[in-house]
């Protein structure tokens, strides 16, 4: 069933530096006082180098510049970021419906997905799924879109919420094409659609 529906800044709180012999890690005195600092991980390849305090200097002014760019530069409106998050990502998400088994309580499950050309999903589902079947008593659901590098809280996410139809026969082709292209190995399931 077809439904639609190159540059790395090092950070602070790791950047050690040496002068006269005697090495000290910025922002934090102590190695484990960083381990349980505040934030996000920083994903790194290899051991931090350790510089000067010129060059610690530098990176720090680096990062502030970089910072201060950010702050300032051009940022896609709202919806087109939200597309862009659609379009471009793996084909998998989390949709949430009604449970038809437990009333009263959501249901999620992982589906795959393709945006059609106006930004909708579609999906392929299984007549013997349980998304399926909720779907068919209470067609409204929703779906929880990550970014491909999506790591954390910080990350891009969306949640889209909406009411779930078959598609009509004439959008099923073109449809199938999209879903084939985003999900190759779907072709023995789209060959009964």
């Amino acid at each position: 069933m077809l439904v639609q529906g190159t540059s790395a800044f090092v950070p602070l709180a790791s950047v050690s530096s040496r002068s006269n012999g005697v090495s000290t890690t910025t922002l934090f005195e102590k190695e484990e006082s960083a381990k349980n600092a505040p934030g996000h991980e920083v994903r790194s390849s290899g051991p931090v180098p350790d510089l000067s305090l010129e060059e610690t200097e530098r990176l720090q002014q680096q990062a502030q510049a970089f910072m201060a760019y950010q702050q300032e530069a051009p940022k896609l409106d709202w919806p087109t970021e939200i597309r862009t998050l659609v379009q471009y990502n793996h084909g998998y998400a989390v949709m949430s419906t009604n449970s038809k088994a437990e009333d009263g309580y959501p249901s999620g499950s992982v589906v795959g997905f393709v945006p059609d050309d106006k930004g909708r999903p579609m999906f392929l589902f299984s007549g013997m799924s349980t998304h399926t079947q909720d779907i068919l008593v209470d067609p409204k659901c929703s779906l929880t879109v990550a970014a491909k590098e999506f790591k954390g809280a910080a990350d891009g996410r969306v949640n889209l919420m909406g009411t779930a139809s078959k598609l009509p026969r004439d959008e099923i082709e073109m449809a199938k094409e999209l879903y084939l292209a985003k999900h190759p190995n779907s072709k023995v399931c789209l060959a009964d659609a």
